[in-house]
């Protein structure tokens, strides 16, 4: 598995144990770009320190990378999968990771977001993933560990990597996607627009901005494609406010 094309992205992880077995998880399945929104205080001394778990793989752990939110974790990345045990009503398509290899296709740049322990990720949190993922269980306990939780993606991904003689991902054709802080600022510009033809009312904006967020997010746009969208909306904003002038 080519190491600078995994990231695994742990939102506000709150068990310093936790981040050590997923850096170890990591390690074992050849990925090593961690990067942690607001985490707990990991790097003490101790038995309950993360390094008391990362066996072998202190290093990922001491370059790991801090962000105060996920939307600054993910700016310069262009393919983001989210994971969740439940959808609860949000818009966007819930994957199974025994698909995962269909949405592998389409990128050699993977990143993967892990909510907290206790609650998962947010909606808007959501928002920032291109899609979602969820690990099928069958007992009466739906909610995995953490690092089992890595350990299970990064498996299903090494499979697709390694598959078919597929040892070197550079050998594989993909179009290059949008980084997540150009589909951002698209996301705001096409809701703004909205908001100034008056397809947006009051009191239902957030709702319209988790669909419009689905309809970008999926299409895994190129920069190319983002430029175009851009300028059509730019276009029409200047040709909307010169009939406003006129009249």
């Amino acid at each position: 598995m080519s190491q600078k094309s995994i990231c695994i992205i742990l939102v506000c992880p709150e068990h310093p144990r936790n981040i050590g077995a997923v850096a170890r998880a990591m390690n074992n399945m050849g990925a090593s770009e961690l990067r942690l929104v607001n985490p707990c205080e990991y790097l003490q001394h101790g038995h309950d320190s993360a390094m008391s778990l990362a066996m072998h793989s202190h290093e990922i752990l001491l370059n790991a990378k801090v962000y105060k939110s996920l939307q600054e974790a993910v700016s310069d990345k262009n393919f983001i999968i989210g994971t969740t045990n439940r959808i609860r009503g949000h818009h966007k398509y819930l994957h199974s990771a025994w698909t995962l290899k269909n949405l592998l296709e389409t990128s050699n740049d993977y990143t993967f977001v892990f909510g907290r322990e206790s609650s998962g990720l947010t909606n808007s949190e959501i928002d920032l993933c291109n899609h979602i993922l969820t690990i099928p269980t069958f007992g009466s306990s739906q909610s995995l560990n953490l690092a089992q939780a890595v350990m299970i993606i990064l498996y299903e991904v090494s499979k697709f990597l390694y598959s078919d003689g597929n040892s070197n991902p550079s050998n594989l054709r993909y179009k290059t996607i949008a980084k997540s802080e150009h589909v951002e600022i698209l996301k705001d510009n096409i809701m703004n627009f909205l908001q100034k033809i008056n397809y947006i009312k009051n009191g239902n904006d957030k709702k319209r901005k988790s669909v419009f967020s689905k309809l970008v997010a999926e299409k895994k746009l190129t920069t190319k494609e983002v430029n175009i969208i851009q300028g059509i909306i730019h276009k029409a904003e200047i040709k909307i406010d010169s009939l406003i002038n006129r009249g």
